[in-house]
């Protein structure tokens, strides 16, 4: 997904980290907050029920998932909200397989303008049946501090639980969208 004109006007805010660290329950309370659409996690709904999964099918949820962003910005949302993206498939491909895929690595160069809110593993384990790493949530989340890095998009770190996750959530996505009106504003003089 290239970065056009459509979407150089949607402020894209992605909730990225390690397993159970409430980026579902932030992405819908952020989407809430601010009247905002929600584009969800396609390797739920995809893995539910399933009995394991293989290389196409990560390849399969990522187009998925870039299908799903994309019918989104299609509606030329001024703020939108994603439960994931891109840099998850990334972090879990790459440790389950190594190398990236070619088509997944050209995937992530394209990606449009985002900004990261990266979620610290600082709340409790909570148990499913698509989660299987509770013993190593401080390790892969240094590697999406490493890859945030990389990738030079806007992001900041959340940290603690209930309503003082929330309310740091809730403020940075309140100082992107200042940053970018006023930008907007620049561009318009």
């Amino acid at each position: 997904m290239a970065a056009n004109a459509e979407t150089e006007s949607s402020l894209i805010v992605c909730l990225t980290g390690p397993e159970s660290t409430g980026k579902s329950t932030l992405a819908k309370a952020l989407a809430q907050e601010f009247s905002a659409p929600l584009v969800s996690e396609a390797a739920r709904d995809y893995l539910t029920g399933r009995d394991g999964y293989d290389r196409e099918d990560v390849l399969a949820i990522a187009r998925m998932q870039l299908a799903a962003e994309q019918t989104m910005l299609d509606t030329e949302p001024r703020l939108m909200i994603c439960d994931t993206d891109l840099l998850v498939i990334r972090i879990w491909w790459e440790e389950k397989y190594g190398t990236l895929d070619p088509w997944l690595r050209e995937a992530l160069l394209e990606r449009c303008q985002r900004h990261y809110l990266l979620m610290r593993p600082d709340l409790p384990w909570v148990a499913d049946s698509l989660r299987d790493a509770p013993h190593d949530r401080e390790r892969l989340y240094a590697r999406y501090q490493h890859a945030l890095a990389e990738d030079g998009f806007p992001c900041v770190e959340i940290s603690g639980s209930g309503h003082r996750r929330t309310d740091q959530a809730v403020a940075q996505v309140r100082a992107w969208w200042q940053e970018r009106t006023c930008e907007v504003a620049r561009k318009g003089s």
